[in-house]
């Protein structure tokens, strides 16, 4: 096999040579190869490409200039001694002038050191079979994913969550080549070898010394010009005409992918935010298989929002006169039982635990105590958050960006901005009028910025978490901490103590950090007042002050903020349950 990682490789002519093309996409367990041959800042995916380059044992490599990183890439791979073919092609940023006939030099460069270490003919027949057909679009809607490259278990994972088939438009994906071109004669022979004059490539007749590869109907040049025209990537001069992708007929929706920190498709996805019509997410990965949880919870929520969700996951509704709603988050788990007349009639609040469908069981038990009920009289039980999918006596599972939606819309009508700092991450979702879900941010993979970060400080300040939000209104310097990095900002900390300040002022500090992160969160989402704030830190008073201040509007807050994702947990259960006709306080809705 050759291994190789962009969509204008000659992959037919390698097929025609000999080798085995294999796209080099996927993700890494882990970069500690990659980082031994290089550095930690390198771009994730060419540390994914390292790591499996050396892993699979991947002997011929085969990469494209498209960008700095896979230049090192090519250097790395050079350096390590681990490969006996290793190929970088200089591709030009157009399709027009001398592009064609530098990429047709190059395409002759390639032929003759491939076919030196493989010591095969060029085949005509396996160069003409290589040409595979355009698929073409699914006769209903689909979801188009544009953006850079994703990995194969990604994009199977979102074929399986979003409610239309995926069309995969990515770099790597909408590969478009036909084996256009004028018809030359089928017996000529393109030899391409070294003049000993002057070392550039000649053509000359077949019998000639060099690297043979026959026309089978098609020239180089032409062959140049069809990798020339796909729809470009974002590297190419002309990425404008990526707009005709966004064209496609039958699309109903589209989800823009990126890879974390390559600087190439943010900008085309800020335009299309910008200009979108039809429902749209974007997703970030890394290629490390890491925050599986937090983009399964971005699809589904996405998924929901097209109103596509279906409560058919694990059967029809019992008979009974309560539903519940068990809302799974990483550090508490909490119950909200709705009645048959849509009120809430208990709720409780526990640490989560070790283990999801544990800390979710205590939590059920101690609300059937409440009521003095067992869990037979739940006609519908919904879960939502971060375990979600690991209680398996829910009957449904549906995200928390939908629940916290349908919860705060409970509590308070009004709302347009919800706020939701839980233990684990950061959320802020935007409703229209109505109450949907118009867009929603979340924070990156870390604890900045969230209810643990808050815990890790207080330990540092060896205050409990009560305490310390009350210190935090009484301040009287105002400090500034710059970081909201668990690591550099506990660094802070400790100095300031060391300088001998109050604690109030550094807990205000801390409260200003959070907010400055959760506004930034709420610009990106387009959020607007009026807000409200949900999860248990909207219990600290002084980070909802410091919000407030923020995004320069009031962020409200009710008595009890950590049931909102419950609520709306149950909400949906009670829409399962019972039937519209059966509904005695629409009111609530």
């Amino acid at each position: 096999m050759i291994g190789y990682a962009c969509k204008y490789t000659p992959v037919e002519l390698i097929a025609a040579l000999g080798g085995q093309p294999v796209l080099l996409n996927s993700e890494a367990d882990s970069f500690e190869q990659a980082e031994r041959l290089s550095h930690s800042n390198l771009c994730c995916y060419v540390k994914a490409l390292l790591e499996n380059c050396h892993r699979q044992r991947v002997r011929a490599v085969f990469l494209v200039n498209c960008c700095d990183s896979m230049r090192r890439a090519y250097d790395v791979l050079l350096a390590a001694g681990e490969t006996d073919f290793l190929f970088l092609m200089d591709l030009p940023d157009c399709s027009q002038g001398c592009a064609k006939d530098m990429l047709a030099l190059e395409l002759r460069r390639f032929a003759e050191e491939y076919a030196a270490y493989k010591q095969t003919p060029f085949d005509a027949g396996r160069y003409a079979a290589a040409f595979q057909p355009l698929q073409p679009l699914p006769a209903g809607p689909f979801i188009g994913l544009m953006g850079a490259r994703v990995t194969d278990s990604l994009l199977a994972g979102l074929g399986q969550s979003l409610p239309h088939p995926v069309v995969d438009l990515t770099c790597c994906g909408n590969r478009q080549v036909g084996p256009g071109g004028p018809p030359t004669d089928d017996t000529a022979q393109l030899v391409v070898g070294r003049s000993p004059e002057n070392g550039e490539r000649r053509e000359a007749e077949a019998g000639r010394d060099g690297t043979a590869l026959q026309h089978s109907g098609y020239s180089v040049d032409a062959y140049a010009a069809e990798l020339l025209a796909q729809p470009p990537c974002m590297r190419m001069g002309l990425a404008s005409q990526r707009a005709q992708l966004l064209q496609k007929p039958g699309m109903a929706g589209l989800v823009y992918h990126t890879v974390a920190f390559c600087d190439f498709y943010p900008f085309e996805y800020e335009k299309i935010r910008q200009r979108a019509t039809l429902p749209l997410l974007k997703l970030e990965s890394d290629y490390s298989g890491r925050g599986g949880g937090q983009l399964s919870t971005r699809v589904q929520a996405f998924a929901e929002g097209m109103h596509r969700h279906e409560n058919t996951e694990k059967g029809a509704s019992r008979m009974g006169d309560y539903v519940a709603g068990i809302d799974s988050g990483s550090t508490t788990t909490n119950v909200a039982v709705l009645n048959k007349a849509g009120a809430l009639c208990a709720s409780v609040t526990l640490r989560t635990g070790p283990k999801a469908s544990a800390g979710a069981r205590r939590a059920l038990q101690a609300v059937c105590e409440q009521l003095g009920i067992s869990q037979s009289a739940f006609a519908r039980i919904v879960a939502t958050g971060y375990g979600r999918g690991s209680i398996a006596f829910a009957d449904d599972a549906v995200t928390e960006i939908s629940c916290h939606a349908r919860g705060a819309r409970f509590f308070n009508p009004a709302v347009h901005t919800i706020v939701d700092i839980g233990g684990q991450d950061s959320k802020v979702i935007r409703l229209d009028d109505a109450g949907n879900v118009v867009n929603f941010v979340m924070n990156d993979k870390c604890a900045a910025g969230t209810g643990r970060f808050l815990e890790m400080m207080a330990r540092t300040l060896e205050l409990e978490l009560p305490e310390m939000a009350e210190k935090g209104l009484s301040w009287r310097q105002d400090l500034t901490i710059s970081s909201v990095c668990s690591v550099f900002a506990e660094s802070e900390v400790i100095s300031l103590i060391a300088d001998d300040h109050a604690e109030a002022d550094i807990v205000h500090g801390l409260n200003k950090a959070v907010a400055g992160k959760t506004a930034a969160l709420a610009g990106r989402c387009g959020g607007a007042p009026p807000y409200m704030m949900t999860g248990g830190v909207a219990c600290n008073q002084g980070v909802v002050a410091a919000l407030a201040e923020k995004l320069a509007a009031p962020v409200w807050v009710g008595e009890t903020p950590e049931l909102c994702g419950a609520v709306g947990a149950a909400l949906y259960a009670f829409e399962a349950a019972f039937p519209q006709k059966d509904r005695t306080d629409a009111a609530n809705f």
